[in-house]
């Protein structure tokens, strides 16, 4: 980045320290299945936060409380999934910066997310529908999530080292689409790191959750394309390859959403390493 760019961002990060860094109805579905009312099949909408963060940052860890305070909600925390997604600073590098996630900030958040030359961390993007966290509670969480579901089903199974390996996703939707991409995430929980956690007490000590550790396919979006209503796309042998800092295969988990023509995600799933989860219906 240019040294303007830089001047603006820290100046920015400076200056917002403190307050930034079951139906009765008879109808089924082809599967047999109630879908409560005769029309449409409705999939459980979930919501995807990608926290974009930064061991350097003294005040992202509010956004990561934040994020936290949400997953233990009792009515809508299951919900909700969410990835961190690291980086650096030349001066203060972060240990759990990725390629993929660094092409993801200069490609997408960087534009799509700043304000001028000035990004903010942290950055907590709802559902990338042009959206994002205001500080101002978790409440902004949870009104992203589509009580009445989504028209988009999402089925993962994976086999995975500690190394990397295969995702195989499935997508089944009740409605025609055109123009869909869709993106896997591995992640992986109770990271701690050699680098400080800066605006916390814990330091080294800090433990980090939702990190992202690899990015299947284009970090922009793989190609479903157009659907059509009741249609399934299976999409098999997804490579995946990372560098774990638990070497714990219980400790990571496979991220996959589908975004629309215009970016925004239309549901999200996560599942286990290895382990498979069928689809969600309402």
């Amino acid at each position: 980045m240019k040294k303007s760019f830089y001047k603006a961002f820290f100046l920015g990060i400076l200056a917002t320290a403190t307050i930034a860094c079951s139906s009765n109805d008879d109808s089924k579905d082809d599967e047999g299945n109630n879908n409560g009312g005769g029309g449409e099949v409705k999939y459980a909408h979930k919501v995807l936060l990608e926290d974009i963060t930064g061991t350097w940052c003294s005040a992202c860890p509010v956004g990561s409380k934040a994020i936290a305070q949400a997953k233990t909600n009792e009515a809508n925390g299951n919900k909700i999934i969410a990835t961190a997604i690291h980086i650096g600073q030349s001066s203060y590098p972060d240990p759990m910066q990725i390629s993929a996630g660094v092409s993801l900030y200069r490609d997408f958040f960087g534009p799509s997310y700043g304000e001028g030359n000035t990004f903010y961390f942290p950055t907590i993007v709802i559902n990338r529908a042009e959206q994002k966290w205001t500080q101002q509670g978790i409440t902004q969480f949870f009104n992203a999530i589509n009580k009445e579901g989504s028209s988009v089903g999402i089925k993962i199974s994976s086999e995975l080292t500690n190394t990397g390996g295969s995702i195989t996703a499935n997508f089944k939707f009740s409605q025609g689409y055109e123009n869909l991409k869709y993106t896997i995430y591995v992640i992986e929980h109770d990271v701690k790191t050699n680098s400080a956690q800066q605006g916390t007490s814990e330091g080294k000590n800090y433990v980090h959750h939702d990190v992202l550790r690899a990015v299947s396919g284009t970090h922009t979006g793989n190609t479903l394309g157009s659907v059509k209503a009741n249609e399934e796309v299976t999409k098999t042998g997804q490579s995946v390859n990372f560098t774990l800092f638990n070497n714990d295969l219980s400790k990571v988990d496979v991220v996959v959403f589908v975004t629309d023509n215009e970016g925004k995600i239309l549901n999200v799933q996560k599942a286990k390493a290895n382990q498979s989860i069928d689809y969600e219906k309402m």
